[in-house]
C-alpha cells in the first residue's frame, strides 16, 4: 500500500510540474494559475458545449426549483446529523478519525485509483448538474476545470458569469440545488449496480485468516473458496448467502482449491457464527466493487455535506431561495406574502452569513481537535 501511493503521488506530481511548464507565462482567463506553488485552479474550455447542448431545454428550471424545498427537507436532516456528530465527537462518543478530511485517508482508508476515480466523478457530475440548470436560466458559463494539489484533483467547477449574482434568489437556488441531488442520485444508482456486480462470476481467495477463530491453523491466505456445505461457490453473492445461513456453533464444512488441490476440511464457527476469514475476488472485480463502492459513499458525502447552510457550499442559496418559492406558490395572495414576509424575518442573508461562520469555525474546530 505504502509503494502503491508513493507511485500515485509521484505521478501526480510529475503531471503537476508538466501542466506548470506547459501553462507558465501564458496569460488569458483560461489556464492553470498557482498559488503558494503546491494549489492550482486549471480553467478550461472542456464540457462547455456539453452544457450549451444540454442546458437549453426549459424544463430544467422546472426540476430546479422544485428541488429547493426538498433540499431543504434533507438539509435540516444534514444540519442536525452535523450537530449531533460534532456533540459526539467532543464528547468522546465519537472516534476523532471520524472527522479527519477526507484528503488525509487516501492511501490508508481510501484506496488511490478508486478514491480518486470517485471524487472526481462526483465532483464533476456535481458542477455539470449547476452548469446545466444555469444555462437553462440563460446564465453565462465562463470555464470548468480543475482545483489541483500538487496534480491531485481535489474538486472541479463549472464558473458561472458575474450575472448570477444579480439574479433572484429563486434562480439561484434552483441552480444550487441541482448537485446535491444528482449526488445524492448517483449514490441510489450504486446501490442498485452493486448487488448485480457481486453476480459476477469470479473465484474467492482468502487473504486473511483470523487468529483464535475456527479458521485458524485450518485454513490459508491464498486458499480458494471452491464450496461451503456442498454449495458450490462462484462468486461473492454466492459466499454472502451461504454464510448469511450460517449459525452459531455450526458444524461445516469447506472445501478450497490449495496448491492445486482440493482439500476439504470440517469446523465449527464461533459463537457469533463466524468462520474467521476475508475472501476477496479478482483483482479486476476487485477494482470495479472498489471504486463503485467509494463513488457512492463519497457522493453522499458531497451531496450531504453541500447542503449546510453555509457559504459557500449549495446550502446557502438554497435556504436563501425558500421564502421567496413560499411567495411564489399562489400568485397575488396574502397568505403566501404574509408567511413569506415572516420567514425573511429569519431566513435571510445577514442570519445565514452568521451560521456560515459558526458552521465552518465548528468544523475546523472538529477537524483540528481530530489531528490533535
Amino acid at each position: 500500500m505504502t509503494t502503491l501511493s508513493t507511485t500515485v503521488i509521484l505521478i501526480f506530481l510529475i503531471l503537476w510540474i508538466i501542466l506548470n511548464l506547459y501553462y507558465y507565462r501564458r496569460e488569458g482567463e483560461r489556464g492553470l494559475k498557482t498559488y503558494y506553488g503546491i494549489f492550482g485552479i486549471l480553467r478550461t474550455s472542456w464540457g462547455l458545449k456539453i452544457i450549451d447542448k444540454i442546458g437549453k431545454y426549459r424544463f430544467w428550471q422546472k426540476i430546479g426549483i422544485f428541488l429547493i424545498p426538498v433540499c431543504v427537507v434533507v438539509s435540516i436532516i444534514t444540519f442536525y446529523t452535523f450537530v449531533n456528530s460534532t456533540v459526539g465527537l467532543f464528547s468522546g462518543s465519537i472516534p476523532k478519525e471520524s472527522s479527519r478530511p477526507i484528503i488525509l485517508l487516501f492511501g490508508n482508508v481510501i484506496p488511490w485509483i478508486p478514491g480518486i476515480i470517485a471524487l472526481v466523478l462526483g465532483i464533476t457530475l456535481h458542477e455539470l448538474a449547476h452548469g446545466i440548470v444555469a444555462r437553462s436560466f440563460n446564465l453565462k458559463i465562463k470555464s470548468t476545470g480543475l482545483i489541483l494539489f500538487l496534480g491531485i484533483p481535489l474538486g472541479a467547477f463549472v464558473e458561472i458569469g458575474e450575472e448570477f449574482k444579480n439574479v433572484s434568489r429563486k434562480v439561484r437556488g434552483a441552480v444550487a440545488s441541482a448537485g446535491p441531488v444528482v449526488n445524492i442520485l448517483i449514490y441510489l444508482l450504486v446501490l442498485l449496480v452493486i448487488p448485480c456486480i457481486s453476480n459476477i462470476p469470479s473465484s474467492l481467495t482468502i487473504t486473511k485468516v483470523f487468529k483464535d477463530l475456527p479458521a485458524s491453523g485450518v485454513l490459508k491466505e491464498g486458499d480458494i473458496i471452491y464450496s461451503i456445505n456442498g454449495k458450490r461457490i462462484t462468486s461473492l453473492s454466492d459466499f454472502r448467502e451461504v454464510v448469511k445461513g450460517i449459525e452459531p456453533k455450526e458444524n461445516i464444512t469447506i472445501t478450497v482449491i490449495r496448491e492445486n488441490q482440493i482439500r476439504t476440511f470440517e469446523l465449527t464457527t464461533s459463537s457469533e457464527g463466524k468462520i474467521g476469514i476475508v475472501v476477496e475476488p479478482s483483482k479486476s472485480l476487485l477494482f470495479i466493487i472498489e471504486t463503485l463502492s467509494w463513488t457512492g459513499v463519497l457522493n453522499l458525502i458531497l451531496g450531504f455535506f453541500n447542503l449546510l447552510p453555509a457559504l459557500p457550499l449549495d446550502g446557502f442559496h438554497i435556504w436563501n431561495a425558500l421564502p421567496e418559492i413560499v411567495r411564489d406558490l399562489k400568485a397575488n395572495s396574502r397568505v403566501t406574502e404574509t408567511i413569506s414576509k415572516y420567514m425573511e424575518y429569519l431566513i435571510n442573508e445577514r442570519n445565514l452569513t452568521t451560521m456560515s461562520i459558526t458552521i465552518w469555525f465548528v468544523i475546523f474546530a472538529s477537524i483540528l481537535y481530530s489531528l490533535m
